[in-house]
């Protein structure tokens, strides 16, 4: 069983509501020319945000004013020769009254009327002019959807940074650049560059990000000013930051091999140890709400035997047998604190999730064939199958509600939403089997498809990226 990752966009147009304008006026019976009684003020969403655009249907197609759409869009215009010349992300339209033709990037493109003049203002056929500048249109739902904003490209490791923004990444030679990206338009903007540093982590507010430098430095990112603080200049490797439940701290695992659990004060920069064990290997650390319990895997590594008499040639093996992977917990406000294994089994264990420190969920991958299957354990060691209908590909917990992307044929995936305090399942989409991962905070959830971080809106797929 292959584990699927990674990440997917566009914007949107929707027709609302439509008032009539103007006065009837007469036009000759052999030439129907339009008339002002056609000329409509409909709101459309355009890139995000609504906005009054003069409008008409004339001979089942719809036109719109240009000017107001050049105004919508931000594009750059101006009149060379009579003619209206539009810029935008990289195309220059020229737009000739009275025209059965558009002139895009110097090509001529044909209309299927031409341009009209009513009250002074230029009509033209919506559809080739938002083509024209990189756009696109759909109709979903009897609703126009419209897009001219340029998507970033080749982004990855999708995360929701509050309502309607994701930080999306890229990565190059230079290093690696964190974008903000408006998930109801597309728009997205510089957060962060750097060369070696750990991965942004958002906050539970989704008003501040985390990570450390090649360091090893702490910062924290206000992803509403965009300015970061130094917390601490400690060096010490931190593999993995979890915030508080009130943003008043950082727990993370401490060292090379994360033996050490440690809790990093916002406020001063102080750092304290919190678990000490000397218990080597601790990842996919989870925190409870109380600050107080800990859920985290320890890796053992293989045995490695030898003949002691001749350690040199052929005689060293390994014992694979012993290189096991098992969840504890570990309550650091009891007398005497100490790990408590919550798994004995030998079988891969993946997305880690807990909330309160002693129940524990993860995906059980077997290592021979059978369907990857979603797990609860906790201190009683004894395992319960949450979910196992379809092969399981990720889970993720989202406050009381876990979801999971499993396959569920060749062609098409499925997202379940479980409760898991009823353990009510709802199925809750029906998705291409090219969907890789899902993002879920809180309401908002995104798809990773081809590459492309996708948003739903509206019981809809949303592209965001590209």
């Amino acid at each position: 069983m292959s584990m699927k990752k990674v990440f997917a966009a566009s914007v949107v147009a929707t027709a609302l509501t439509t008032s009539v304008v103007g006065a009837v006026s007469a036009a000759p019976a052999a030439k129907p020319v339009a008339s002002t009684t056609q000329v409509q003020n409909s709101t459309f969403t355009i890139n995000g945000n609504q906005v009054i655009v003069r409008s008409l249907v004339k001979n089942g197609e719809t036109l719109i004013a240009v000017r107001d759409v050049i105004k919508a869009i931000g594009a750059q215009a101006e009149i060379v020769n009579g003619a209206t010349v539009i810029q935008l992300n990289g195309h220059t339209v020229s737009v000739q009254n009275k025209s059965k033709q558009l002139k895009v990037d110097g090509t001529k493109v044909n209309l299927n009327q031409p341009v009209v003049i009513i009250g002074g203002t230029s009509y033209v056929a919506l559809r080739p002019l938002v083509s024209s500048v990189g756009g696109t249109v759909g109709l979903r739902n009897g609703q126009l959807e419209i897009s001219t904003i340029a998507l970033i490209e080749g982004a990855e490791n999708p995360r929701f940074a509050g309502a309607d923004q994701m930080i999306v990444s890229k990565n190059d030679d230079q290093g690696r650049s964190d974008y903000l990206v408006n998930t109801a338009t597309g728009k997205y903007e510089l957060l962060l560059t750097s060369d070696g540093g750990s991965d942004l982590v958002v906050s539970p507010s989704g008003n501040q990000a985390a990570y450390t430098n090649a360091e090893g430095a702490v910062y924290v990112i206000d992803l509403k000013t965009k300015a970061s603080r130094l917390i601490t200049n400690d060096t010490s490797i931190k593999p993995e930051l979890v915030w508080s439940a009130d943003e008043s701290s950082l727990y993370f695992l401490q060292g090379d091999k994360g033996s050490v659990i440690a809790n990093l004060n916002l406020a001063d920069g102080s750092i304290k140890k919190l678990v000490e064990d000397k218990v080597d290997y601790k990842e996919n650390l989870n925190v409870s709400v109380s600050g107080k319990r800990f859920v985290y895997t320890v890796t053992t590594l293989g045995k490695v035997t030898s003949d002691a008499t001749n350690v040199d040639e052929d005689n060293v093996s390994i014992d694979f047998s012993a290189n096991q992977q098992q969840l504890f917990s570990y309550n650091n406000s009891s007398d005497k604190p100490e790990a408590v294994k919550l798994t004995t089994s030998t079988d891969d264990k993946v997305f880690i999730y807990s909330v309160d420190g002693q129940k524990a969920y993860y995906v059980s991958v077997p290592s021979e064939d059978g369907n990857a299957s979603l797990m609860s354990v906790d201190a009683s060691q004894k395992p319960v199958t949450v979910y196992n209908e379809h092969d399981v590909e990720q889970a993720i917990l989202s406050g009381s509600t876990l979801y999971v992307l499993a396959a569920q044929d060749d062609k098409n995936s499925v997202i379940l939403s479980i409760d898991t305090l009823t353990g009510q399942q709802s199925k809750l989409y029906t998705v291409s089997s090219d969907v890789s991962s899902i993002v879920v905070t809180g309401s908002q959830m995104a798809i990773v498809e081809n590459g492309r971080v996708l948003v739903q809106a509206g019981g809809h797929w949303k592209p965001v990226t590209k």
